[in-house]
C-alpha cells in the first residue's frame, strides 16, 4: 500500500545542491529541484510515486504526467519511469514521448530509454540558424555522450536533407548524423529535397 509523505502543501518541493563536472576543463554545482504536487511511497514495491513531476537542474528539465521512482535522493543512482506527456528540454532540445525510463547516476542524468507513437525531437541553433527534427517509436538519450539514437521506423531531417533508416544516431557536439546497427532490414537513405525546410511527415500507421 501506498503510504502518503507529511506534507503541509499540495505542492511538494525537494531541492537538493550537488555538483559534477560539466566539461574536461570546468566544474559547476547546479542545483536539482524536484517538483511534485504529490509523493507517495509504496512499500511492497519500494517505489515512489509522483504526480505531475518536474525535474530541473540548469538547462535540463523533465516534466510528465506521472513517475515511479526507486529513490528522491539524487546523490544515489537511481531509475525513474515517466508516463504520459513526457517532456525532455535541454539546452536548445525538445523531445516528446509518451513514456521514459531514465537513470540518475552520478548525481546527474545519465541516459534514457523513451517510446511513443512515436517520439520526437527538435534541435534548433539559432546562430546557424538550423533546424534538426526526428521521430522514431524508440530514442535513447545519452546525456553525457550527448547523443540521440533513433530506432524502429526512424526519420529525421536537417534543413532540407532527410534521413531514414531504422537505425540513426545524432551527435549534438559534432552535428552529425550516421547510421546505426545494419542487422534490419531498411537501408539508410538520404534524401535532398528541394524548396524551405520541413519536418519529417507523420509515419506510416
Amino acid at each position: 500500500m501506498a503510504r502518503s509523505l507529511p506534507s503541509n502543501a499540495r505542492a511538494l518541493v525537494l531541492a537538493v545542491a550537488i555538483g559534477f563536472a560539466a566539461d574536461a576543463q570546468n566544474t559547476a554545482v547546479e542545483e536539482l529541484v524536484l517538483d511534485s504536487q504529490s509523493l507517495s511511497f509504496d512499500g511492497q514495491r519500494q517505489l515512489f510515486e509522483l504526480h505531475a513531476p518536474q525535474i530541473t537542474q540548469g538547462n535540463l528539465r523533465i516534466r510528465a504526467d506521472d513517475a515511479l521512482a526507486t529513490g528522491v535522493d539524487f546523490n544515489a543512482r537511481s531509475v525513474w519511469t515517466f508516463t504520459g506527456n513526457v517532456q525532455i528540454m535541454v539546452e536548445t532540445t525538445q523531445i516528446e514521448a509518451a513514456s521514459a525510463r531514465f537513470t540518475f547516476e552520478q548525481k546527474r542524468l545519465s541516459r534514457g530509454e523513451l517510446e511513443g507513437s512515436p517520439v520526437t525531437f527538435t534541435d534548433v541553433d539559432p546562430a546557424q540558424q538550423m533546424t534538426v527534427t526526428g521521430q522514431a517509436q524508440k530514442m535513447s538519450y545519452d546525456s553525457i555522450a550527448r547523443t540521440i539514437r533513433l530506432t524502429d521506423t526512424a526519420r529525421m531531417q536537417r534543413d532540407n536533407v532527410e534521413f531514414q533508416g531504422c537505425d540513426l544516431i545524432y551527435d549534438f557536439g559534432a552535428e552529425r548524423v550516421t547510421s546505426g546497427s545494419a542487422d534490419c532490414a531498411d537501408r539508410f537513405r538520404v534524401i535532398a529535397r528541394k524548396g524551405e525546410p520541413s519536418s519529417p511527415d507523420p509515419a506510416p500507421q
